[in-house]
């Protein structure tokens, strides 16, 4: 990082965080009433820090507002609180934010081999590219947290994974050693979950997290902030190892949120 870039942002901390924004956490991230005082200060210097940085453009019309910046913000700034290698999302550039649900014009090819476009999206992200969300599903998730859905935990994960180079559901964890447990850990839920759904059964990793290993990581990372308990008991496992990789043990707080 610049000398320059190091100077803005302390100077950028320095200051009071404007009272609008405090105003807005309080109404409408009642998961912050999950963290500690010092978590909390973390959330607002981080959501500063990503305010500033980032580029926020609105799409299909919508102004984009602060209030919806520090909501997106501190979502992400949750999600990074012990996550110190990724330098407030360095390969995220910019946030697109749509009113709701989008049309995907982009071309893809399905896992039914057959090519499809104009499908709807609530959010994507793309390889140091924009992350683009839809703002209602953002807002419906920011103030009723408990559900394991959540677009910015999700499509932020995504980001988080695409720092190694690829897409490949497996994020540049905290040491070499911790790789062997990962893969193993990660195929052998995989697996189980197939044949669960197979069997017409249930789990709090929800199906889409069977697409591909991609969704698998961005699937389960939204259980892990959003439903850790239940992710918990199901998975153990996996749990685990998300709260190494991620340094957080977010079962362990005092659920539901307040406020909400």
């Amino acid at each position: 990082m610049s000398i320059l870039k190091k100077h803005h942002r302390r100077k950028l901390l320095e200051g009071p965080f404007p009272e609008a924004w405090e105003n807005t956490l309080l109404s409408d991230v009642p998961y912050l009433t999950l963290l500690n005082d010092v978590e909390r200060g973390q959330v607002r210097d981080t959501v500063r820090i990503l305010v500033d940085e980032k580029y926020w453009e609105g799409c299909d019309g919508l102004d984009v507002t602060d209030t919806m910046r520090v909501v997106v913000a501190a979502h992400a700034a949750i999600m990074l609180l012990h996550l110190d290698t990724t330098d407030y999302l360095h390969n995220v550039r910019t946030f697109l934010l749509y009113p709701a649900a989008y049309l995907q014009t982009q071309e893809r090819i399905g896992s039914d081999g057959l090519v499809h476009s104009g499908s709807a999206n609530l959010g994507e992200a793309w390889y140091n590219g924009p992350v683009v969300l839809s703002w209602r599903d953002t807002m419906v998730a920011a103030r009723h947290p408990g559900r394991g859905l959540n677009v910015v935990f999700h499509e932020l994960a995504h980001a988080v994974d695409m720092m190694t180079g690829s897409t490949n559901g497996t994020p540049m964890l905290r040491d070499r050693s911790h790789y062997a447990d990962w893969h193993r850990i990660m195929s052998d839920t995989f697996a189980e979950l197939r044949s669960t759904y197979a069997r017409g059964g249930r789990d709090p990793i929800r199906p889409y997290g069977l697409t591909n290993v991609a969704e698998f990581f961005a699937v389960t990372t939204e259980c892990f902030f959003d439903a850790p308990r239940p992710l918990q008991a199901a998975h153990p496992k996996v749990y685990e190892q998300f709260s190494r990789f991620w340094g957080q043990d977010p079962a362990a707080r005092p659920w539901p949120p307040r406020g909400q």
